[in-house]
Parts: structure tokens; C-alpha cells; sequence
């Protein structure tokens, strides 16, 4: 019984470009003139398969457009999630404290998108956790501190508004001994 239904299974796992080509053969099949069909010499078997031929035209075309309502999705997923991060980087951007607006002030002022940190400090791990910078480097040490990069939004963002890094200070961290 399942040796039945292996052909419509492997049919379901086409890639959309397959799907198209079937569909656009099938179409042309069923919906040709008798004359085209006729120089084709395709005119008997698209009589004699016409229920198949329709059925392939009908399941191309729905498996096409579930294909493509699935990539769209997927984007409008992809750009709400986005946006969702973004909003939650720049409003914590506009919250920061003393010693958060002092780690990344060594980012902009250097103009560069890696600095060392402790990853046992609170501070830092607050700034991880709220997605403004990222661990991205495993090699590291306790005492040097490992690299941490500015995430694309925070960068950005504080091009753009460099005002809020303004504080009591003007001082720089990393904790880099160099």
C-alpha cells in the first residue's frame, strides 16, 4: 500500500521550478489547440490522459502556491522579528547607564566594532541580553576578557543619535590591558 503513494510523495517534495514545468506542460496540454497539439503529435495522449493531465495541472499549480505563500510568510516573519528587535535595542539604547554608556563609547570613539569584556560582569552580560552586543569570539581569557561586537542596530543607531552616550563622563572601557 505505501509503494502506492511513494510516487505522490516524491511529487509533493518538487521544488517550485519543477512545479512551474509541470504545471506550464500540463496547462499547454489540456488547454492547446487541437492544431498545436496536433504538430506535437500529442493529440491522442493528451485525449487519453486528460484526467491526469488535470490533476497535475490543479496540484502544480496549489504546491506553486503554497510554495510561494510560505517564502512570504516566512519574509513578513523574518521582517516583524526585525522590527521587534529593533525597537527593543533602540528603546533600551535611550535607557542606558554610566558604565553601559562607557562600554560602548569605546566603540564609537575608536570607531570600531570589537572591544574585549569580561563575560562574568553584570554590566556587559546586560548589554549581551539586550541584543546591543554580542559575544563573538569563544577565545578568550578570564582576566583579558573575550571580543564582544556592537550588533548592525546598536552601530547604527548610535551613528545616527550619538548623543546618547552623553553621561557624567567621558570615559572609555574595555578590558583589554594593553
Amino acid at each position: 500500500m505505501l509503494d502506492f503513494f511513494k510516487p505522490l510523495f516524491e511529487f509533493l517534495k518538487l521544488t517550485p521550478r519543477y512545479l512551474i514545468a509541470i504545471g506550464l506542460v500540463a496547462g499547454m496540454l489540456l488547454f492547446a489547440s487541437d492544431g498545436f497539439r496536433g504538430t506535437l503529435g500529442l493529440t491522442k495522449f493528451a485525449q487519453d490522459y486528460r484526467p491526469v493531465l488535470g490533476i497535475l495541472f490543479l496540484s502544480s499549480i496549489v504546491l506553486l502556491l503554497v510554495a510561494v505563500g510560505g517564502v512570504v510568510v516566512s519574509r513578513i516573519k523574518r521582517l516583524w522579528w526585525e522590527r521587534k528587535l529593533f525597537k527593543r535595542i533602540t528603546k533600551r539604547l535611550h535607557s542606558l547607564t554610566e558604565d553601559e554608556k562607557q562600554i560602548l563609547r569605546f566603540y564609537i570613539h575608536r570607531n570600531t566594532r570589537a572591544n574585549d569584556l569580561r563575560i562574568q560582569d553584570g554590566i556587559v552580560n546586560g548589554l549581551v541580553s539586550s541584543g546591543i552586543i554580542y559575544q563573538s569570539a569563544s577565545a578568550g581569557d578570564i582576566v583579558m576578557g573575550f571580543a564582544h561586537n556592537m550588533s548592525e542596530i546598536a552601530w547604527n543607531y548610535l551613528h545616527v543619535y550619538p548623543h546618547l552616550l552623553e553621561g557624567t563622563t567621558t570615559k572609555m572601557r574595555t578590558d583589554r590591558y594593553w
